[in-house]
């Protein structure tokens, strides 16, 4: 349960995420009484916390969870904008579905290499050539396993 400290206008607030609401200082919330939109690859709420709204970013595709507010990020402190999915990486992720005609071992590397992707994209703190190169490593590594599988199935029926 990730927790976090927020003070507004002089009052501290204890936020807490829980499944599918919000503990604001004891009480709970749904999240889906709250208003929200997608921005990327986030669902973002509007928390109403004192005289102020915070944000709570919820990560449809990976699962991860931010509260800012004001521009800032509640945990770090740090100034917080909410990383965009870069056009290109749709294509590795198409790249990675296409493991899905492998079988289940296929679609296994599917769905991680499509988590991975996102991951790798949305790293705002990597350049974008080095996002390309882990990316095209990412596939050549998953290509790498289909074909060792298939070599060593192939190997071990004759």
């Amino acid at each position: 349960m990730k927790a976090w400290s927020v003070v507004v206008d002089g009052r501290t607030y204890q936020i807490k995420a829980k499944s599918n609401s919000l503990i604001i200082d004891g009480e709970k919330t749904k999240l889906k009484s709250l208003m929200s939109r997608k921005d990327g690859i986030y669902k973002v709420y509007d928390v109403p916390v004192g005289s102020k709204t915070a944000q709570f970013y919820v990560n449809t595709w990976v699962g991860g969870v931010k509260l800012a507010m004001d521009g800032i990020d509640c945990a770090t402190g740090a100034p917080f904008t909410p990383p965009a999915m870069p056009k290109w990486a749709y294509v590795f992720m198409v790249i990675h579905c296409l493991n899905f005609m492998n079988g289940a071992l296929g679609a296994l590397l599917a769905i991680v290499g499509v988590m991975a992707t996102i991951s790798i994209s949305g790293n705002s703190n990597l350049s974008t050539l080095v996002k390309v190169l882990l990316n095209i490593g990412l596939v050549v590594v998953s290509a790498v396993v289909i074909f060792g599988i298939a070599l060593a199935l192939a190997a071990a029926l004759y």
